[in-house]
């Protein structure tokens, strides 16, 4: 393999506008100096200049984009009518606004801007924190309660709850309509800045109805949110005298959440299950190619045989059924995975087509501390651009807002199916 492919692969993050995903990345360029390390006081209002910081953006894009056809007359055009625009926003979400309109011209994932009003900043290094200074907790920690969010007809929702955080023992679902944090309209950052380990009152609306939830605010880290949440989501789902483990890899950027999958599907308390749910959906990408080898047939059967006890056998693959979730949030590295999987004839995959994001892409620091996510390099699978396409499930089955948090019809599918495959192999073994 080529040192500019491995390149490539290196740099495949995630990220569309929404949704979210990543992958690894070999090095991160800053654009300009970092801050020192240190708190900040986060606020709407700026205290930066903004048409320097324009320019920044517009200099990087210019300069690394990976498509030079598509800095055309139309981002021409755009260029000097969103300068104004941003140059006059009045608050900091406006301007990220006014940049993210710029961006979104060039019609490509990976190429987004975070401020530091948006939890996805803080998760995005997170995962590049190996690059920094560990005592720059102003780039991967943030206050909050473990959700995502989006805005429809100017209101936010949650897009994602994730497990063993506050939102989820607050009792949060998919779908919620967010309306105000005691008493004040609602923000994904400044609603919980400054109010760490405080219990805060949420207004939601849920199926025509007000509800109040009190919720305690954490000090999120960027580092090691996703692993809690991967840990927290495992469970057994028995049906019909089967045991179905399931796990929510609401992160796959990195060997850790693979090596965490492994060991808890190897050896730990989804091992005795009778098949397995593998949860892509959602959060960020990662998921290198190499780890469906966890699911490919095993080259041999190592049995242990000792002094006393009973044999034990092992693979070090997960032989039994198993199933693959995915929906529009499923980006990049997850995209590959879900790729692999539907060639390999693993399993079922059950929800909804993936993102489409599939380019590589290359995070740049500003000089005020936002983040530029651009796409830097143009990626083919099998020949073929999965970008703007990616990956269908074999069972399409939505997931509709307000539906019951216990009652996931995407993961009640996957059940179904592989009840369904376990109980065909059953028939199958029972034949003379």
């Amino acid at each position: 393999m080529s040192s500019n492919l491995l390149a490539s692969l290196a740099l495949l993050l995630v990220v569309v506008a929404p949704p979210l995903g990543e992958f690894r990345q070999v090095r991160i360029v800053p654009a300009s100096p970092q801050k020192d390390s240190g708190k900040e006081t986060l606020s709407e209002q700026i205290d930066f200049d903004r048409g320097e910081v324009f320019h920044e953006v517009v200099s990087i894009v210019e300069s690394h984009f990976y498509d030079k056809n598509r800095l055309d007359a139309t981002w021409r055009e755009q260029v000097p009518r969103l300068r104004e625009k941003a140059t006059r926003a009045a608050t900091h979400d406006e301007f990220s606004a006014a940049i993210n309109e710029l961006l979104e011209t060039l019609k490509t994932s990976h190429t987004r801007y975070f401020s530091t009003l948006e939890p996805k900043r803080y998760q995005l290094l997170g995962v590049f924190h190996a690059l920094f200074e560990a005592d720059r907790s102003d780039l991967f920690v943030y206050e909050g309660i473990g959700i995502d969010t989006v805005v429809e007809n100017g209101t936010h929702h949650v897009n994602a709850v994730y497990d063993g955080l506050p939102g989820a023992l607050a009792g949060l679902r998919f779908g919620d309509q967010l309306i105000a944090v005691d008493g004040e309209p609602f923000h994904p950052i400044l609603s919980f800045a400054d109010k760490g380990g405080r219990v805060v009152k949420i207004e939601i609306a849920r199926s025509g109805k007000r509800l109040l939830l009190d919720a305690t605010v954490e000090s999120l880290d960027g580092r090691t949110m996703f692993e809690r949440a991967l840990q927290a989501s495992i469970r057994v789902i028995e049906r019909e005298g089967k045991k179905i483990g399931y796990l929510h890899a609401w992160s796959y950027a990195g060997s850790k959440y693979h090596e965490a999958i492994s060991s808890e599907i190897l050896y730990g308390s989804l091992s005795k299950c009778d098949a397995l749910i593998l949860d892509l959906r959602d959060g960020w990408g990662g998921a290198s190619p190499a780890f469906l080898n966890l699911f490919r047939t095993p080259l041999f059967m190592l049995e242990s045989i000792p002094r006393t006890g009973a044999p034990q056998n092992y693979s070090g693959t997960w032989d039994k059924p198993v199933g693959l979730l995915i929906n529009g949030g499923t980006t990049s590295g997850k995209e590959l995975f879900a790729y692999g999987f539907a060639k390999l004839k693993r399993g079922p995959i059950v929800g909804e087509n993936t993102a489409g994001a599939v380019v590589a892409g290359q995070m740049f620091l500003l000089s005020q501390g936002d983040v530029l996510y651009l796409a830097v390099t143009d990626i083919r699978v099998d020949g073929r651009r999965l970008e703007g396409t990616g990956v269908a499930p074999d069972y399409d089955v939505p997931r509709e807002r307000d539906s019951d948090a216990n009652n996931d019809a995407q993961v009640e599918s996957a059940v179904t199916r592989l009840v369904e495959a376990l109980e065909s192999s059953r028939k199958g073994s029972d034949r003379p």
